[in-house]
């Protein structure tokens, strides 16, 4: 049954939503956008989700050994990118963001890639930073989005890779986002599609429902309605294979969250080559590149 709520649908802004997989989301009556069901503060977010362990132990086993495998998606990613700028006859990117720049790994790439390109990550973990700003050589700053300064120049692109499902105020950052992008500046979104074939057979145990780490659960309809009513053009959604290392997979679906499991699987786990990785589609990541609408004010 669906139940008038407090908070406001962060799509379509009615308060109508029906709670769905044993009350842990909601899904809004109107447009279906799915979000979390709970409330929780922006401290205990940073405090207790989004800490070193993130990387190493909970979300991912080990990021940084993973920076190869990671890395051949981004080129993925580049190349998609570089495709829609060609067929477009766009201008190339020059002074990009990355929200939730983690390592750096697709600073590092687009950095080598596109020589005169000027850069800026941001993340909320300082280890992370760190590693991107000593190792790296990046430009690189730990600070939520929300509280950074307006850039003293336009933005021709900015990145949200696998960040947007995580944000506690999605609407906000594409607002911010939306305002610092130049004319005919782009931004890039990579997150599930929780309406493809996958979620819906699996429901509440589709990999990408775990909050409190991940707290909005978009559709192809929802994100693309929610960029265009800030006042984004859709340019591209497509639905690419993922590479992933055999470890982190085997983490994924034996260690993580399964305490009782641990130790039979872990002796498992230790005889899977560190560099052995695969191809995957399961057609329920989307990327999504949208350009700053023409002639609509900051």
């Amino acid at each position: 049954m669906a139940e008038i709520n407090k908070s406001k649908c962060l799509v379509c802004g009615t308060n109508i939503f029906i709670e769905i997989y044993n009350s842990l989301l909601k899904k809004c009556d109107n447009c279906g956008f799915i979000t979390y069901n709970l409330s929780i503060s922006s401290s205990t977010l940073k405090e207790t989700v989004y800490t070193q362990n993130y990387f190493c132990g909970e979300e991912y086993l080990d990021y940084k050994k993973d920076k190869e495998v990671i890395q051949k998606n981004f080129q993925k990613k580049l190349k998609t990118i570089k495709s829609v700028i060609r067929k477009n006859n766009f201008p190339d990117l020059n002074n990009v963001l990355e929200i939730g720049c983690a390592y750096g790994f697709f600073g590092e790439l687009i950095t080598k890639e596109f020589k005169r390109v000027e850069y800026l990550g941001v993340d909320i973990v300082a280890e992370p930073i760190d590693y991107a700003s000593n190792k790296l050589n990046l430009n690189v700053k730990k600070i939520d989005y929300l509280d950074l300064y307006k850039a003293d120049k336009p933005y021709s692109d900015i990145f949200l890779w696998d960040v947007i499902e995580h944000l506690q105020y999605p609407g906000r950052i594409l607002q911010k986002a939306f305002n610092e992008l130049d004319e005919n500046g782009r931004i890039h979104i990579s997150t599930g599609d929780i309406s493809r074939f996958l979620p819906r057979m699996q429901g509440v145990k589709w990999r990408m429902i775990h909050p409190p780490s991940h707290l909005h659960y978009f559709s192809k309809k929802t994100l693309s309605q929610l960029l265009s009513n800030i006042g984004f053009e859709i340019l591209k959604i497509n639905y690419p294979p993922i590479s992933r290392s055999l470890k982190q997979i085997y983490y994924s679906l034996f260690l993580l969250n399964k305490e009782k499991q641990r130790n039979i699987s872990h002796n498992v786990y230790n005889l899977i080559p560190e560099r052995l990785c695969v191809s995957i589609n399961t057609f329920d990541i989307m990327n999504v590149i949208a350009i700053k609408r023409p002639n609509k004010n900051d």
